[in-house]
């Protein structure tokens, strides 16, 4: 099997980022090295004739076995589950050749809007004349395509779905998702300052429709007038930009970077040391010959 080398999408840096679940296998390992030399002790005191012998020797025996069974893996990285389940579904699309779009009715949305979110957002945050960002960014652990590109920032845009998913009282970025993403963005293209901007903006008409069609907020066969009525609620085109604008700073951290490599790596490691050899095994069941 001959995939590529592993790089993260600065999109889905996140997912690798997640803390890891419980003790590595070499914490388990060290824990049974300990339990297993206090049982053998234990084991060689007694008298074989006592009724508590044969399991104590049954328990010694079967730490052994579990040793024994974790001893190969015991260097295997120690990643989150969303860090695994990404893994996973990252060598299927290398394997298979296949890949799957993830779509929603709000990244429909993020799409639909984007260019009206960038210039909303670069008249009233005074970028000036900005144009959509095509070129995609590689190094040799990262690759993405940031929004927007300016001289000194690497805003990164979202499109809110409505005003109820709009973080118009948050303080501080919520999705930590994002923000593992813009210092991707910044770290790929050298510019050390960057954001996540929230914009609102109103939902295109073919959306509006399709919602009004699946509400049951709507009559059957409703009339143009409750129509509007109805899509009035997801239209913000006459709110003053402090409703529909929310920026926060991205701060670029070295230690971070440095994190992030670490990860990647220990990611291109669990692939060849454990996903890709399952492969092989069963490549070799069915070729025998």
């Amino acid at each position: 099997i001959s995939i590529p080398v592993f790089k993260i999408s600065a999109s889905q840096c996140g997912k690798i980022m997640s803390g890891a679940d419980g003790k590595s296998v070499k914490q388990r390992l060290e824990e049974l090295r300990i339990e297993i030399a206090d049982r053998e002790a234990k084991v060689a005191e007694m008298k074989p004739t006592l009724k508590s012998y044969a399991k104590a020797v049954e328990m010694f025996k079967r730490r052994q076995s579990e040793y024994l069974e974790l001893l190969p893996r015991e260097n295997e990285p120690n990643l989150s589950k969303t860090c695994i389940t990404y893994l996973r579904k990252w060598a299927d699309e290398k394997i298979y050749k296949r890949r799957v779009e993830f779509t929603s009715k709000q990244t429909d949305k993020g799409n639909l809007v984007e260019d009206v979110s960038i210039d909303y957002a670069s008249i009233h945050l005074e970028w000036g004349l900005v144009s959509k960002n095509l070129e995609r960014f590689h190094n040799e652990w990262a690759h993405g395509e940031p929004d927007l590109v300016l001289e000194n920032e690497v805003p990164d845009i979202k499109s809110s779905y409505t005003h109820e998913t709009f973080p118009l009282y948050s303080p501080e970025l919520e999705n930590k998702d994002y923000e593992w993403q813009d210092l991707v963005y910044q770290w790929l293209t050298g510019i050390q300052k960057g954001s996540i901007v929230f914009v609102l903006t109103s939902m295109p008409d073919e959306m509006i429709r399709k919602e009004a069609r699946f509400s049951k907020q709507l009559p059957e066969g409703f009339s143009e007038a409750e129509y509007e009525e109805f899509a009035a609620q997801f239209r913000y085109d006459e709110l003053p930009p402090y409703l529909r604008i929310k920026q926060y700073d991205v701060e670029y951290r070295e230690e971070k970077i440095e994190a992030i490599k670490a990860r990647v790596n220990e990611c291109r490691k669990y692939i060849e040391t454990v996903l890709l050899p399952e492969v092989e095994k069963n490549f070799k069941k069915f070729n025998k010959a």
